[in-house]
């Protein structure tokens, strides 16, 4: 089922002296069949959002809508919508077994379908074992996976997961990623993920929207936001290692990257895009993979090299500034030694240095 949201905001203590405007004019399409990501740091305004179309938070303004119905008017009960909460939210007197399958109860299924359901999603999770446990006395991780079985196991209208498994161990958890994706799209789901990790949302999300400080900064694909950032923000916060950027200025041969102090630091003869003013402030931008060791262009002093088992991590001070390398093989130079590096004009990002809009992505782009 399709969900749209349009202009909704949320605002904390509204009227009094200190409000907290958590969530501002956002718009948001989620198509039939699809799961989206909510991405950004504590307190930017993602579990707000989902907290307002599950409906425990009103919205202060602006209209939600769930499948060609309008429901941010309605009680979360009227919704049907399905929720994993952080807080897992489970009933103490009742076994995992029960609280997985409460809202079959409620839907009147008979108790031998209600059973094999349960049963199936229990071992989908690896929580098999504890069903006629009650939550007491439970790992934090696995009453995580019951919460996340609970919503799993109805067929709502929307699904809405809320840092499902911020508490299991990163192998469980890269395996379970798989299933719980698997499933969803097996049946059709339509389903909105809240996370901090963008692991989890590149592993599990067809599209994801970047949030920062109530805003949603872009909505598009991994590869859109890897490749083509809407912003100085979406660019750097968006990527492991975040991408190397450096202040310049745009000239009549391409750019010159400045140093702390503003001087000259490195000279880009790369063709500034048309409209482009010389000596307009710009933010170079390069993603640390596209940064190659061992050419000619620049040279720069090794400060960090670490060998994470496929792939090598180097940190080269250039332009009094910290440029991050990922190479493929070892690297055998040593801390202190000067390294060539380069990296190809369509690679280069370029960014308005007070709006910190996207201005270019490759040359002359």
């Amino acid at each position: 089922m399709s969900l749209n949201l349009e202009s909704v905001s949320k605002i904390y203590g509204e009227g009094s002296r200190h409000p907290v405007h958590a969530v501002r004019t956002m718009d948001l399409e989620v198509k039939d069949g699809e799961i989206i990501a909510l991405l950004g740091s504590s307190g930017c305004g993602k579990t707000s959002t989902l907290r307002m179309i599950a409906g425990f938070e009103t919205v202060s303004s602006g209209t939600i809508n769930l499948a060609g119905r309008r429901i941010d008017h309605l009680a979360p009960a009227q919704r049907r919508v399905a929720m994993a909460f952080e807080g897992y939210a489970l009933y103490p007197p009742l076994t995992i077994a029960e609280n997985i399958g409460f809202a079959l109860r409620g839907d009147r299924t008979q108790a031998a379908t209600a059973s094999a359901q349960v049963k199936e999603v229990a071992e989908l999770l690896e929580i098999g074992p504890i069903l006629n446990r009650r939550p007491n006395g439970l790992s934090g991780g696995q009453q995580q996976r019951a919460s996340l079985a609970r919503a799993l196991i109805r067929n709502a209208e929307l699904h809405l997961l809320d840092e499902p498994m911020g508490q299991l161990e990163p192998q469980l958890r890269a395996v379970l990623r798989g299933r719980v994706k698997a499933r969803i799209q097996e049946r059709g789901y339509t389903a909105v993920l809240v996370t901090h990790d963008q692991g989890e949302a590149n592993a599990m999300a067809d599209r994801i929207a970047v949030m920062e400080a109530g805003v949603l900064q872009q909505y598009g694909t991994p590869a859109e936001l890897r490749d083509r950032p809407a912003n100085l923000f979406v660019a750097t916060f968006f990527g492991e290692p975040p991408m190397n950027t450096l202040p310049g200025i745009v000239t009549e041969a391409g750019y010159d990257a400045l140093d702390a102090a503003g001087a000259v630091a490195l000279r880009i003869p790369v063709a500034a895009p048309r409209g482009l003013a010389h000596g307009r402030r710009v933010v170079l931008g390069l993603r640390p993979h596209r940064l190659h060791l061992g050419r000619d262009d620049y040279r720069g002093v090794m400060v960090s090299n670490q060998w994470l088992g496929d792939q090598a991590h180097v940190a080269i001070e250039a332009t009094g500034r910290m440029l991050i390398a990922i190479h493929p093989t070892r690297i055998a130079a040593r801390l202190g030694e000067t390294i060539g590096f380069g990296f190809d004009p369509d690679d280069l990002h370029l960014f308005d240095a007070e709006s910190g809009a996207a201005l270019a992505h490759g040359a002359a782009s």
